[in-house]
């Protein structure tokens, strides 16, 4: 290798516009096939053209395309006139269209949009009727035909991924007059598998004819009825049939279809690894949380042993024999105190003592009173003056011709005050 020269991206691909610019078959091509993937950006038109074995990249730019007596549409075969030429920047080729005539849009693609149309006023596309695809199938319906290379793609697929899901192949006619009728026959016989829980149905590239068996009615219908999620993969990215907007997924390809069901392997390993870490980490949080809940209880259930509360419950016997035994002491004690203190406090002296205080002071007052009594007075020659049977003490209390009482101490005298003499 070190004798050669090398080229550069840019060389080679200058070299390869080269050729195709002198290459005179090139410089004006005429084409016959059918529109796919038709867009516009802008006044320009960009699209494939396809038949059943391979596609062209192709645009029709402006102002050539205004001599169009039609709008471009996938489906739609055409006649077109132009030049190969090679875009250098990234190394593909494509026809610059110059000039398109429609070869008629054909009874199969008016079909095909008027059944589109029926079946979308009808509901039969809307997404809320569409099943959730489950994310680890553990078992896949294929409905397509048993060779060729969508069955391969989608079995390779499953195999290169991650395969948990068991394949179960249904095969059918995908194309031809006969294919739409067997294509419903596989259905059917798929719908009565209860072990399946999800199903493909499709096939791989062609023409818009060799598609069109997935544009059936009845098979829409049947499929809208399925009661498990179904994906469909007819064809290539471009390609869209009935089937693509009944099923409850649309894959692009065949391979598409098997990635969609699947996961890859580094992922999964990811993810198993991460949530197995959770696990560990919940699983010691759960034990040691078990654990402190067990030692917890089992001190608890220590405390409310029966020969615990009987423990419990003798010493608090003991502690109320003890207070009540050191309570009646200390009554009695107190008791005692006052026993003697009234024992001392009513002995014979001391009562003999208070007796004859007691006689002392009642002889005292038995003099006091019968030197105060006035009767002892009276009998010494005083006497008593009463006005309305009030002790009169002072003349200032009289007024003449008052009525009076006046006791003696052998009686009483009723008199009348004739005249009052005041001491001077």
């Amino acid at each position: 290798m070190e004798n050669n020269e090398f080229l550069s991206v840019s060389e080679i691909n200058r070299y390869i516009s080269y050729k195709f610019d002198s290459d005179q078959g090139l410089q004006k091509v005429y084409v016959e096939g059918e529109l796919s993937n038709v867009k516009k950006s802008g006044s320009h038109y960009y699209f494939s053209l396809k038949d059943a074995q391979s596609e062209i990249s192709a645009m029709f730019f402006y102002p050539a395309n205004m001599s169009l007596t039609f709008i471009p549409q996938d489906g739609q075969k055409v006649h077109v006139a132009g030049k190969v030429s090679v875009y250098q920047k990234r190394g593909t080729y494509s026809i610059n269209v110059t000039a398109m005539e429609e070869i008629g849009l054909g009874l199969l693609y008016k079909a095909y949009l008027e059944l589109k149309d029926k079946l979308s006023k009808e509901g039969l596309f809307d997404s809320k009727y569409k099943l959730p695809l489950p994310e680890y199938p553990k078992c896949v319906g294929i409905i397509t035909a048993p060779t060729g290379e969508a069955i391969n793609d989608i079995i390779s697929t499953f195999n290169r991924r991650l395969p948990l899901a068991k394949l179960k192949l249904f095969p059918s006619l995908v194309q031809g007059v006969d294919a739409p009728k067997d294509l419903v026959r596989a259905l059917n016989l798929a719908y009565l598998d209860d072990e399946l829980d999800c199903l493909i149905i499709g096939r791989g590239g062609g023409s818009f004819e060799d598609l069109n068996a997935f544009n059936d009615e009845n098979l829409a219908r049947l499929l809208f009825k399925s009661k498990i999620p179904t994906v469909s993969a007819v064809g290539h990215e471009g390609d869209y049939t009935i089937c693509d907007f009944v099923c409850s997924f649309r894959a692009p390809t065949p391979t598409g279809a098997a990635m969609v069901l699947t996961k890859e392997k580094g992922l999964v390993n990811e993810m198993v690894l991460t949530i197995v870490k959770r696990l560990n980490l919940t699983m010691k949080q759960i034990l040691t949380n078990s654990f402190n809940n067990y030692d917890n209880l089992t001190k608890r259930l220590q405390l409310l042993s029966p020969d615990q509360i009987m423990a419990n419950l003798n010493d608090k016997i003991l502690n109320y024999e003890k207070s009540i035994t050191s309570s009646f002491d200390k009554l009695v004690s107190n008791y005692d105190l006052v026993l003697n203190n009234y024992n001392t406090r009513l002995s014979p002296e001391l009562i003999n003592g208070i007796i004859n205080n007691y006689e002392v002071k009642f002889n005292h007052l038995i003099e006091k009173c019968t030197i105060l009594n006035p009767l002892n007075i009276i009998q010494k020659g005083y006497s008593i003056v009463y006005k309305d049977n009030e002790v009169v003490s002072s003349i200032s209390h009289l007024n003449e011709s008052d009525s009076i009482k006046i006791k003696f101490s052998d009686g009483i005298v009723d008199a009348n005050v004739t005249k009052i003499n005041k001491d001077n």
